[in-house]
């Protein structure tokens, strides 16, 4: 795998699966996704749905202080898995998802 191959950045959307404002999330994320990846090539942001309830959270340390508002939140990481951007305003539509996530990979 070269260089160009590898994300520059990684978003992420935190959901609980029992969460109706997940559910509702889940499709304008996907939108999001595809649209961004072939709008923005040049950012090679990798994307990702993770289930909150899932026990594994050792690599989301950096989100204690800013996470607790409930599903659905949104967390953008650089390469370095630094916590850059983060959003627990829950459901968005698709152009402010987009703006945020422009906004914290700046």
């Amino acid at each position: 795998m070269t260089s160009e191959d590898t994300f520059k950045y990684r978003a992420v959307l935190f959901i609980n699966p029992g969460c109706s404002a997940c559910e509702a999330m889940k499709p304008i994320w996907r939108q999001v996704a595809k649209e961004m990846s072939e709008e923005y090539p040049h950012h090679r942001i990798g994307w990702g749905e993770y289930n909150v309830l899932d026990d594994n959270w050792e690599f989301l340390e950096s989100l204690t202080e800013a996470s607790g508002q409930g599903t659905p939140e949104i967390a953008i990481f650089d390469e370095e898995a630094e916590l850059i951007g983060f959003n627990g305003d829950g459901i968005m539509p698709a152009s402010q998802l987009k703006d945020f996530i422009l906004k914290s990979i700046g």
